[in-house]
């Protein structure tokens, strides 16, 4: 049992630490537009998990075709799923290419406590009154930084929401994650080749005249893939309050790079707001633990 858990935490928190390091990896492609990143991340994401849902798991994928065969609906949630995730990496490939990485580290903070409001409305789960006083101390962490700031926390509030209600479609997805998610990128890869040969085909010249930024695009695919598949292991291995705890270790990744490496103002405002956050996830983990 120990050396399973330890496999387990190794891939779970490998996968974090992918995610929080990515906007370094983004930072890479700043010379290229991001909608044109976006498509290629779609593009490259789609041929990589084509190999990981086909080539790893071949047979558990043709049991999931003909379930989605048999049933429409999962369908719908599929391209729900799809667009849900491309508007999510569209916007946090803009925010790391517009200097505004600390807003996504605060909009993955704020993720896990919007995860139990949509819990509540969509799937009738009931709240203790910590867990009600943890997502009270979250929105006036988000309305005092609006307060300050004179605008809504627009980037982090996107991501946050982006994130959850894919959480809630992939929830009533019942195929293997590897299923889902290479049929989401293969949905919206005609759409990112349509961009790339119609609107921004000077992306496509890289692989004949700049062999650093077609590398990148094919890695892009990669550091999609690969923290889905540690991530699918480790969720297997963990049990859920670790995976939940070590969801943490992205943002905060995120939030010391955005000081660090990529020089964002973290000021008194952004600190109390952010101090709102953390004791909220302080107080709605330590209630999970007293159950």
């Amino acid at each position: 049992m120990e050396q399973v858990n330890k496999k387990g935490l190794i891939t779970g928190l490998s996968c974090y630490i992918i995610w929080g390091l990515l906007p370094l990896f983004w930072a890479l492609l700043h010379h290229i537009a991001p909608m044109s990143v976006l498509a290629h991340r779609i593009i490259w994401s789609a041929v990589f998990m084509s190999f990981v849902a086909i080539g790893m798991n071949y047979t558990q994928f043709k049991i999931d075709c003909h379930h989605l065969r048999a049933n429409i609906s999962q369908i719908v949630l599929l391209v729900l799923a799809a667009i849900l995730i491309a508007f999510n990496w569209g916007i946090y490939i803009w925010a790391v290419a517009n200097n505004r990485v600390m807003d996504t580290s605060f909009g993955y903070y704020i993720n896990p406590l919007l995860n139990v409001v949509l819990g509540v409305f969509i799937f009738k789960e009931r709240l203790s009154t910590i867990q009600w006083c943890s997502v009270g101390l979250a929105t006036l962490g988000i309305l005092f930084l609006t307060f300050q700031l004179g605008t809504i926390p627009d980037i982090a509030l996107e991501l946050a929401f982006t994130f959850g209600l894919y959480g809630v479609v992939k929830k009533k997805l019942v195929i293997h994650p590897f299923t889902s998610i290479a049929f989401e990128a293969w949905l919206i890869t005609p759409f990112a080749l349509a961009y790339t040969l119609y609107i921004d085909p000077s992306s496509w010249a890289s692989f004949q005249y700049d062999t650093y930024t077609a590398l990148l695009f094919m890695i892009s695919g990669l550091t999609t893939s690969a923290p889905l598949v540690l991530f699918s292991y480790g969720a297997r291995l963990l049990p859920l309050n670790l995976l939940g705890f070590l969801q943490y270790v992205s943002p905060t990744i995120a939030l010391m790079l955005a000081i660090f490496y990529f020089g964002e103002s973290f000021d008194t405002n952004k600190l109390i707001a952010f101090s709102f956050i953390w004791a909220a996830l302080a107080m709605y983990t330590t209630s999970n633990r007293t159950k």
